[in-house]
């Protein structure tokens, strides 16, 4: 093969290692982008309402009955949360709501309440601190901090380098197959193709898991 053949393959590898590369980061970004989208559901619709709603369902009210203010948000939270929380603090909360419309039912303790909303503002910290106190490029200061600009600047070649460095990992991994291929070197192909078989076994394991689980819970 002449030099324009083996630069054209050369051309040809780079582009398609490329387009993989984009399509890997792709995926990524958008399995992110729903993390992120959940997260902060969970945190604004859910989390934050809950802890306020079930400190204000408690406070001293003249009325005793469905009238009582928060209830009905309260009823509205733990409707759309109740595969959030843990089941002893989803039966605590509606204890709290039966208390606080005067049911028939056994006093609660203050500790249990306690206990709950301590949980609840864990969530709180955490997703906050997930979604916007990770980096600074959230907080106030950054905007006349003298250092933010070389930050972002090292945030931003870290990002370019992972994108480098993948794409050359990707192709040096085609053009390693392709020199064996050539070559009549069979064994660093099979391995390749055993660990995609394996990867493919592992994930249909764990769909298989998940199904189980699915019709456990239907049962």
């Amino acid at each position: 093969m002449d030099n324009m053949g083996k630069g054209l393959i050369t051309f040809g590898i780079g582009i398609a290692s490329w387009f993989i590369k984009d399509l890997l980061i792709k995926l990524a970004i958008k399995r992110n982008e729903k993390i992120q989208n959940e997260w902060k559901y969970r945190l604004t619709k859910v989390w934050s309402p809950l802890f306020y709603w079930s400190g204000v369902v408690t406070l001293s009210d003249s009325h005793q009955n469905w009238e009582k203010h928060g209830i009905n948000k309260l009823e509205e939270l733990l409707s759309k949360c109740a595969y959030l929380l843990p089941l002893e603090h989803y039966y605590i909360l509606v204890k709290v709501i039966e208390n606080a419309t005067n049911q028939n039912t056994s006093p609660i303790q203050i500790e249990e309440v306690k206990k709950v909303r301590d949980y609840i503002y864990k969530q709180v910290e955490l997703l906050n601190y997930l979604l916007y106190k990770k980096e600074d490029i959230f907080e106030l200061g950054s905007a006349i901090d003298v250092l933010s600009p070389y930050r972002t600047f090292l945030r931003t070649a870290s990002i370019f380098c992972i994108h480098l460095i993948l794409w050359i990992v990707i192709g040096g991994l085609i053009i390693f197959l392709y020199i064996f291929y050539i070559n009549n070197i069979l064994w660093p192909l099979i391995i390749f193709g055993v660990t995609l078989l394996i990867i493919m076994f592992y994930d249909i394991k764990t769909r298989l898991k998940i199904n189980q689980e699915i019709q456990e819970r239907l049962k």
